[in-house]
């Protein structure tokens, strides 16, 4: 583990991407960041020199396109010779009713979420195969395990992720190569997602609670840089009992994911948007989206067990003929 990684992280303006830039900043990373806005990747470019990182630069651009993140490996190895860690945090998102959703919208996402992590990864594999080292952490979701309503394209993007790393560690394992591989499992987080978010939905969208904060997943991510043997990880407790619970009871948690979904993300009526599907993010570009993650800590334990009994409950009520 180097003392000075070389990090390249997408997805690097706001929420995740923004938190794990300054958390390597002050492990005094050198730092490639990606994203679509300029000015805004150099705000977070001096945010992280100042913070500690040896070397920061910034590559503007939609990683949907090959040639932006091949241009991220080029200028890494260009100032630092190699690159340590490959971070794939940039997504979009569309919420809407699957058969009434645009069909342009629903495949922005899939090119972005999709296509943007294998263009990463191919690129990142560029560099650490020759060099027979390195970590590629992909961003996935709970929703690649346990999709909810409305975020068909999302969801599907999100196991399409968890997907690509189980292929790729099998050939990287035939291969003998060296390489890592790590998805992360992020639940609900308090960033700007959801204000940038299409949504045709005809409502405001809310993050649908346990909300985190974002520093959860951050901590994940450097646990895997120092140890990276673990190849998947959930993010939080609560995480990991939703995914047994629908391992166990996939229609009734569905049923009871939708319930909530419906209850308490969707707000007041809205007009549609298609928020930065096709055009770098408006404000806020910040980690946090202001949903509460810290303050409403103590009860998504209970929220948890709250959806696990009622999948238990709508279990109950088919089998009973209610």
């Amino acid at each position: 583990m180097s003392p000075s990684p070389v990090v390249v992280i997408t997805g690097a303006s706001s929420g995740l991407g923004r938190a794990t830039a300054q958390a390597f900043a002050k492990r005094h990373a050198k730092l490639v960041l990606v994203a679509r806005g300029a000015s805004t990747l150099e705000d977070v470019a001096r945010e992280a020199t100042a913070l500690g990182a040896r070397d920061v630069v910034t590559v503007s651009g939609d990683t949907s396109d090959q040639a932006t993140t091949d241009r991220a490996v080029d200028t890494a190895i260009a100032r630092n010779g190699r690159v340590d860690v490959w971070i794939n945090a940039a997504a979009v998102t569309a919420y809407g009713t699957f058969w009434e959703q645009p069909a342009a919208d629903f495949e922005r996402v899939l090119q972005v979420d999709i296509n943007g992590y294998a263009n990463g990864t191919r690129s990142a594999l560029r560099a650490m195969m020759p060099q027979r080292s390195g970590l590629i952490v992909n961003v996935a979701s709970i929703l690649g395990e346990v999709p909810q309503p409305y975020s068909a394209a999302y969801s599907m993007s999100k196991a399409a992720v968890i997907a690509l790393g189980r292929s790729l560690r099998s050939e990287l394992s035939l291969a003998n190569s060296p390489v890592h591989v790590v998805t992360v499992l992020p639940p609900t987080l308090d960033t700007p997602i959801f204000h940038h978010s299409a949504n045709a939905t005809g409502h405001e969208l809310r993050a649908l609670p346990p909300v985190y904060p974002a520093s959860d997943v951050v901590d994940v991510i450097l646990a895997a840089w120092k140890h990276p043997r673990k190849p998947e990880r959930t993010v939080t407790g609560a995480g990991r009992v939703l995914v047994r619970q629908h391992n166990k009871r996939p229609v009734a948690v569905e049923a009871a994911v939708a319930k909530q979904t419906q209850v308490l993300q969707l707000g007041k009526p809205a007009p549609d948007t298609t928020g930065n599907l096709y055009t770098p993010s408006g404000d806020p570009h910040t980690v946090s989206g202001g949903w509460g993650g810290r303050r409403r800590k103590t009860g998504r334990l209970l929220l948890a067990a709250a959806v696990a009994a009622g999948a238990a409950y709508v279990l109950g009520a088919k089998r009973s003929g209610r």
